[in-house]
């Protein structure tokens, strides 16, 4: 059964985690822009950063867990990787409708959302073999 509460906690940890690496992230993209290294280049480096930066705070902030990081790295990428399908997907779908900036903010809440249901179904932070 889940508990209203503990549930409306961890997901607004989730998403604070979420709005602060990537606002974080967006300036060291500009940062990098700045300093001349190309675009493609800078948003590779900040997305291998992102995931890496959200799966140590989600972990230890957000869903505080104690599981070891051999059950827990891949439920995250698990995770990641059906995020990536369902904003391809979403963005799609979302092009009929409003412009690309308009889509991509939509997106990014939308997958926020699978993400989060996917680490809630694959049981991420929870130690299933805590005695």
């Amino acid at each position: 059964m889940i508990e209203i509460g503990k549930e409306a906690r961890l997901l607004s940890r989730y998403g604070l985690v979420g709005v602060v690496n990537n606002l974080g992230l967006y300036v060291v993209f500009v940062t990098l822009i700045w300093l001349g290294i190309p675009a493609v280049l800078s948003a590779g480096f900040c997305y291998i950063a992102g995931v890496a930066l959200s799966y140590w705070l989600n972990r230890r902030w957000a869903f505080k867990s104690t599981a070891k990081h051999s059950r827990e790295l891949p439920k995250f990428i698990i995770s990641y990787g059906v995020g990536l399908l369902a904003t391809l997907v979403i963005l799609q779908v979302l092009l009929v409708w409003f412009r690309p900036e308009v889509a991509q903010i939509i997106n990014v809440a939308c997958t926020a959302a699978v993400i989060y249901i996917t680490l809630r179904v694959l049981r991420f932070g929870t130690d299933t073999n805590a005695s």
